[in-house]
Parts: structure tokens; sequence; C-alpha cells
């Protein structure tokens, strides 16, 4: 009866045991997840020239699609979110700040775009491609990376200039800023500065 009696009260000692193992891992986790971030004050320059920026796609006349994309525009609303989960302390600025102000600077500038068209099934893709420049708060450039959003869109012939080009470019520019983000959290140059 002894021996049912430990059994009975080892049961919820190894429950509550693994139960606190649990929650300790996933708290250090979470702590992880902020520890990773890049902790310099950096600043995203995003003036109006960028903003205002819109892209006419090359390719073959016969599959490139026609029309602007105005790509800055989008670029301006994603990218601050997406880099908010890479910097602790990301300002958003118009112009480039004097070094006092931060101590990264984050100077992005559209390359080129490549918007083309499936023949008979009115897909269409958008390819944009983004530099960036970092530099410290010397004005020494630390890092520079091209990067590449892209999105497809349309079924059939339904592929409409004014709301499906709006849709395209907001996709493509939203996966640009999803792999900016990425690139520049896997950044050893960038993490170096963190220490």
């Amino acid at each position: 009866m002894l021996r049912n009696r430990h059994a009975f009260l080892a049961s919820p000692l190894l429950c509550a045991l693994a139960l606190s193992a649990a929650f300790m891992t996933a708290r250090g986790q979470t702590t992880s997840s902020t520890d990773t971030k890049l902790t310099p004050k950096a600043a995203l320059v995003l003036t109006p020239e960028f903003c205002a920026t819109s892209l006419k796609p090359k390719g073959s006349w016969v599959t490139r699609e026609s029309g602007t994309f105005k790509v800055g525009q989008a670029a301006c609303e994603e990218l601050e979110p997406a880099l908010k989960g890479v910097f602790l302390n990301l300002i958003r600025v118009a112009a480039t700040p004097s070094p006092e102000d931060s101590q990264v600077v984050l100077l992005p500038r559209f390359i080129d775009a490549d918007a083309s068209k499936t023949m008979g099934t009115g897909k269409r893709e958008l390819i944009v491609l983004l530099e960036w420049t970092v530099k410290d708060k010397s004005g020494k450039t630390v890092w520079i990376e091209t990067v590449q959003g892209s999105a497809k869109h349309g079924m059939g012939n339904a592929f409409t200039h004014g709301k499906d080009m709006e849709l395209i470019t907001k996709d493509s520019v939203k996966d640009l800023a999803q792999q900016s983000a990425t690139k520049m959290g896997a950044s050893p140059e960038l993490h170096k500065l963190t220490q």
C-alpha cells in the first residue's frame, strides 16, 4: 500500500516538473527571439523621391507588361514594419540624419523592375530589385545587398490594369520588404555592429 501511495504522489510531481521545464523552455525561446534583434539605433531613410518612384518594366516587347508600377508608394508602406522586426530601435526619416542621431543608416534604392505576362493565360509576374546600402555613424558603408521581391497575379484574361496592377505591385513589394528583413537579420556585418 505504501508503494502505491508513493507511485500516486510521484505521478503529479513528474507532471509538475515536465510542465515547469516546458514553460522555462518556451520562456527562453521568447527571450532569445528579442535577443536576436539588431540593437544599433537605425534610421530608415525614405525620401519623398524614393516614395514617389514609379518604374516602367523592362523585358521582351512580346511578353512585357505595359504601364508603370508605383513601387515607391508601396515600399514606403511595407519597409518600416518589416524592418522593425529586425531592429530593436528603428526610426523612419525623410533625409539622411546627422551621425549623432543614429548608429546605422539604411538607404534603399530601386534598381529595376521586370513585369511579364504569359501569353494566352493572362497571368502576370512582377519582379522588383532594390539595392540596400547600410552605413555606420562615421558614414562608412558596412553592407550593400541587392534584394528581389516578386508576385504573380491573374487567371485567364481577368487581369485589369487598374486594380490588378496595384495588387501585384503591393504583393511584390511586400515580398521585397520581407526578403530585405531576412537578409539584414542574417547579415554578419550588421550583427558585428551589435557587439
